[in-house]
């Protein structure tokens, strides 16, 4: 769909509101129908005149044809201009060779705090007005237009700035705490909990108890499509969502009205075991080296690998206790006497008090973030050019152990799957077996 871009601009001697958008014959004819509305060879773009009703206008006349953004223009709304000082604030971009100063008239006298559009710019006085008109000139038969949600659906899509109302923190502080109850990772918490709010952000000013299964589809097609927002967003927002409406709102909504996507199959990319040998090479530091070997030579996650401690390690029987992982699982792996001789020299060079890879201040873990940077030098030095993850060596380890003839079972041990069905996709991407088969093309 074509994206309609909205903002006020000083031009022609007065404010202006520019509607942006790629070349379209269809758009171009409806636009034209706006009233005042004028094309601009400085701006190369359409211009309407600017008016209170202006949100209203434009939503009414151009959402069926394309999606109209209001990011920019939301910031510079007629309350907006006016903060807590009471001082006029200078917002309107200036078409360069305009004059910068805007008349009097062309400003609105501010008595009430309440008048202003909020500081989120989403559900203001604006839209108010434009609700109301419409369900006030809506007939008999007509359906009126429910409590604003329709209009910030489309029209406002940027949720950062939303300022949640006092019972939406309350309920996100609910959510919290429950997830803290039932001892969910920091990770989990603090990503559900993120997702919640800005499902309360898009819903605004509506509280959870009052939304259904509708609104997150509208949250999927208006907000995070149009933002070009992942798959694996999207799944984790409906986790999130689904997880609050069962556990704390589950007298309103039933969560099984909340769909998921369509399941994607995408196999992991991997490396060879030559580009694993030059990777793990790669780095000029001794430490960087063996953290990223371990990694590879047990399969470990990134979390698992920066929570090892000295003691994890057997060295009689040559096992790696990985402990408290993924799911509070623990489990043990083997590791490599070849592995143990390069990690043994590492400690004694430099001497990590209690976690085997320590950051800068001793006895506290190397930060995630660090390890992804060190992979990502390492295979820039090494000249990698796959498009691969730290992750993806764990993926190299699973399917070079299958390679190998490594039992299924064994590898879903190994790597701490409760699934079996989530180790059997290393099963396509072996290359083993399908090298063995024979192309057509070579009969030709």
């Amino acid at each position: 769909m074509i994206t309609i871009t909205a903002e006020r601009v000083w031009h022609d001697g007065g404010i202006r509101v520019t509607l942006k958008f790629p070349s379209d014959r269809e758009l171009t004819n409806v636009v034209k129908t706006l009233a005042g509305a004028r094309w601009s060879e400085k701006l190369n773009c359409w211009h309407i005149p600017d008016s209170l009703d202006v949100v209203s206008l434009i939503y009414d006349k151009l959402n069926r044809y394309a999606f109209i953004d209001y990011s920019a223009l939301r910031k510079t709304m007629r309350g907006n201009r006016f903060r807590d000082s009471g001082k006029e604030q200078k917002v309107i971009r200036v078409v360069k060779g305009q004059p910068s100063s805007i008349p009097r008239d062309e400003t609105c006298e501010v008595n009430n705090q309440s008048d202003l559009t909020t500081e989120s710019g989403i559900h203001g006085r604006v839209i108010r007005s434009y609700v109301s008109s419409r369900n006030a000139s809506a007939g008999s038969g007509s359906k009126p237009v429910n409590e604003l949600h329709s209009v910030s659906q489309r029209v406002l899509v940027n949720i950062n700035n939303v300022k949640l109302s006092p019972v939406a923190i309350g309920d996100l502080k609910r959510f919290r705490n429950w997830l803290e109850s039932r001892r969910f990772s920091e990770n989990t918490v603090r990503t559900y909990t993120s997702m919640m709010e800005a499902f309360l952000k898009f819903v605004f000013p509506r509280e959870a108890s009052e939304c259904n299964a509708e609104d997150l589809t509208r949250m999927v097609n208006d907000y995070m499509l149009p933002k070009g927002l992942s798959y694996s967003y999207q799944n984790q927002l409906i986790s999130a969502v689904k997880k609050y409406y069962k556990e704390i709102c589950n007298d309103k909504v039933d969560p099984g009205d909340f769909t998921r996507p369509r399941v994607r199959h995408r196999l992991p990319n991997v490396l060879s075991k030559e580009e694993v040998r030059m990777v793990l090479s790669a780095p000029l530091n001794e430490k960087h080296g063996v953290l990223l070997s371990v990694i590879y030579g047990c399969g470990l996650r990134r979390s698992e690998a920066i929570m090892l401690e000295i003691g994890d390690i057997d060295r009689d029987r040559l096992l790696l206790s990985i402990r408290q992982a993924k799911g509070f699982k623990d489990r043990v792996v083997p590791i490599s006497p070849k592995l143990v001789e390069i990690i043994d020299a590492y400690i004694k060079r430099y001497h990590p008090v209690r976690y085997l890879f320590e950051g800068q201040r001793q006895g506290y873990p190397y930060s995630a973030t660090s390890v992804e940077k060190v992979f990502n030098l390492a295979c820039a030095r090494a000249g990698i050019r796959k498009e691969i993850t730290l992750h993806g060596l764990r993926h190299s380890y699973a399917t070079h152990l299958l390679e190998a003839g490594t039992d299924l079972r064994y590898i879903q041990e190994l790597l701490g799957h409760k699934s079996s069905k989530t180790t059997e996709i290393y099963t396509h991407v072996t290359e083993k077996s399908i090298q063995r088969i024979r192309s057509p093309f070579d009969d030709l």
